[in-house]
């Protein structure tokens, strides 16, 4: 900017703040609201001498300049930045509605300007629009647009706020305990934790006038007979490849001793009991049809025990093998876990540990795409179901004599979820538009984490949660944030001095340059790129393909006549990477390949690749051909115009069935379309149509 377009600037601006303090005609009525009125239109009717007496002061009284009162309504503390903010939020607004020249000018200026200033957004949005339709040039400078940009970004986390609202963080204190939570099957279990189904507990009445019978049976007991555990779990104690976390606990060793065991033999014995499991399922699907469940008690137990309306919450308890059994040492030994907590002080502990850690560790902001975490907490391991089955290394010695497992431990509440990525990938056929709405979704998870500085480090299909909506898409989450990178210090660039300093889990899908990084003193592993380099692997699978990262050559594959290998990421090239299937358009199979550049310098940013998918869904056709560029005006037009179909279309909505745990609902498109804007920024939007237009150039 020249000297002299500077000068002339401030001189503008100057006058325009001069003439603002001494003809206040404008905001005369909005600075100063009558008490009386404001009272009657919330419903409180005044009695009539009171509203006599009111009426009479306010009449009588001068007019006296009042500070501009925040969008809540309430007057700020004194601070003299939050003034200094909203004047030049008045003024911005004023800048623009004083260029209207209409009849209705000054009543537009007041309806609009009032409404700004207790956050309705909506005249202001309304009047760009129409007057970027109609070409009359009221925005013409790119502040005045990046302005514009600002305060779509402000109504749409407004917006998302109210879609990640829930009761159930809220209603969470100090008193909570796993006595308050009725604890029901087993649903996931790793080999740091097993995760359960849950529900808070109700008396038996109140269980009975929801399900609409007379009667509700008891609770089944947390300790299973011998011969419900042999019937229930007998074809999953098998061989120890079906699972090997659990074949680690059992024996009580690491993973190097599944080495002792021969693959191929036990690849054999596998196979022949997946054979003669589904004989039975056959027998099963010939009886009657009017069997009773008495008769079939395995199946009818999976099926109410999986009941995602009876246990809407997955509770997710943490192995302790060696941490001290008290909260602070627990806290302090699995923060990461809660790094997407949104109630963070239930216990006095969780403080005492807020206060030690909050100079270094961040908290994540909750997201559509982010893991619902309510909260967590420290009790005592109980003796849950299946758990002598599942994890008897991991019990304490007060329940299983030959265990290793601490007495206390961490508890994780969550919301509980349909699948996992890999199970719905496995289990459904999915259309092309949905297999996009996943990458996006996933994407805008990724960019979430990057804008906080999050690194999430273990991402895999198995550590992506899917929710399914009745005749909707699915929606996707990131989950499992125990090897996550939240360092409030370093960032996403955290020293490598030693081989001491994690890098995190899943070692197939680390990124090239935190795999080949080697320690040393002025050694840094750069987490900037490294999830989207994740997506871009996981990609593959999302569109029906095999990860090419992961190699197929076990006893099971060798039985089946399946094996394969995979690149390795410490020394691909770019070119060996395998054709994408033809459900994943042109363009996506670029970003795809761009972001699966073993260069880090060469990739496009999380927030590049997330706008380029949002681009192909939502913008205009010809916006991705070749010599489509649009100019700023159009791009804030297109945005204004998503504004306006999340705010009048997007309101979330309760679900009917599944109450408080689940929170409000909306589709899988207004939540993509409402991240998006809750982060749009012009710069960036052309830098996605820039890469765009590079790629779709002949």
């Amino acid at each position: 900017m020249s000297v002299r377009l500077l000068t002339v600037r401030l001189i503008k601006h100057g006058r325009y703040i001069l003439r603002s303090y001494c003809h206040r005609e404008i905001h005369a009525n909005i600075l100063e609201p009558n008490p009386l009125k404001t009272r009657c239109k919330r419903g409180f009717p005044l009695p009539s001498s009171t509203a006599a007496a009111n009426a009479t002061r306010v009449a009588r009284s001068a007019p006296s300049p009042v500070s501009v009162l925040p969008r809540n309504g309430v007057p700020s503390s004194g601070s003299g930045l939050f003034r200094i903010g909203q004047q030049a939020r008045k003024l911005f607004i004023d800048n623009i509605l004083s260029r209207v020249t209409t009849n209705y000018s000054e009543e537009l200026r007041k309806r609009a300007t009032r409404k700004l200033f207790y956050g309705d957004s909506a005249p202001f949005f309304a009047l760009i629009g129409v007057s970027l339709a109609t070409g009359s040039g009221v925005l013409s400078k790119e502040d005045e647009l990046e302005g514009v940009c600002w305060e779509i970004r402000e109504a749409a986390s407004r917006l998302q706020n109210a879609w990640n609202k829930d009761e159930i963080s809220e209603t969470l204190n100090s008193n909570f305990t796993i006595d308050d939570l009725e604890v029901g099957a087993p649903i996931a279990k790793g080999c740091a934790a097993v995760v359960y189904a849950a529900n808070f507990k109700k008396s038996h009445n109140e269980a009975a006038s929801e399900l609409g019978h007379a009667e509700v049976p008891p609770v089944p007991s947390a300790v299973p007979t011998a011969a419900s555990a042999s019937t229930v779990w007998r074809h999953e104690l098998m061989t120890p490849l079906q699972n090997m976390s659990r074949f680690v606990h059992n024996f009580g060793g690491s993973v190097d001793n599944i080495l002792n065991y021969s693959q191929p033999s036990a690849a054999s014995d596998f196979v022949g009991a997946m054979k003669r499991e589904q004989e039975l399922e056959t027998e099963r699907e010939s009886e009657p049809a009017g069997l009773s469940p008495a008769m079939s008690p395995r199946l009818a137990g999976k099926l109410e025990s999986s009941s995602i309306d009876a246990y809407p919450l997955a509770l997710k308890m943490m192995f302790n093998y060696d941490i001290q059994s008290n909260a602070l040492s627990i806290l302090r030994a699995m923060y990461k876990e809660t790094v997407p907590a949104r109630q963070r002080r239930m216990n006095t502990a969780a403080e005492e540990w807020e206060r030690l850690l909050q100079n270094q560790t961040l908290v994540l902001p909750p997201h559509p795409n982010i893991v619902c975490m309510f909260g967590f907490f420290c009790d005592e391991v109980r003796n849950f179901p299946d758990g002598h089955l599942l994890y008897p290394i991991a019990q304490p010695q007060r329940i299983n004599p030959q265990g290793y497992g601490r007495n206390m431990s961490l508890y994780l509440l969550m919301k509980r979820y349909d699948h996992s990525l890999r199970g719905l990938l496995d289990t459904q056929e999915l259309s092309t538009r949905t297999r996009i709405l996943l990458l996006a979704q996933m994407l805008e998870a990724v960019t979430h984490l990057s804008r906080h500085g999050v690194a999430h480090r273990d991402l895999k299909s198995d550590n992506v949660l899917i929710e399914l909506q009745d005749d909707k898409s699915p929606v996707l989450v990131l989950s499992d944030f125990g090897c996550c990178l939240a360092d409030k210090v370093h960032g996403l660039r955290l020293p490598y001095v030693s081989h001491d300093v994690d890098k995190g889990g899943n070692a197939a899908l680390m990124a090239p340059e935190i795999f080949n990084t080697m320690p040393g003193p002025f050694a840094v592993l750069n987490y900037g790129k490294a999830d989207l380099w994740a997506c871009g692997a996981l990609a593959y699978e999302i569109f029906g393909m095999r990860n090419p990262f992961y190699s197929c050559s076990g006893g099971l594959a060798h039985e089946r006549g399946e094996l394969t290998y995979s690149l390795r990421n410490s020394d691909y090239k770019q070119e060996q990477l395998p054709p994408m299937s033809d459900a994943c358009p042109p363009l996506l199979q670029h970003l795809v390949y761009n972001i699966l550049n073993p260069s880090p310098s060469k990739r496009v940013s999380p927030d590049i690749a997330a706008n380029v998918v949002q681009l192909f869904l939502w913008a205009p056709s010809n916006w991705l051909k070749a010599g489509g560029m649009p100019n700023s005006s159009e791009i804030l037009q297109w945005l204004l115009s998503l504004t306006t179909k999340i705010m009048c279309e997007g309101r979330p909505q309760l679900h009917p069935s599944a109450g408080a745990a689940t929170g409000q609902r909306a589709y899988v498109e207004y939540l993509l379309i409402c991240s998006f804007l809750a982060r749009a920024r012009l710069r960036r939007i052309r830098g996605a149509l820039n890469w765009i237009q590079n790629v779709v150039a002949p």
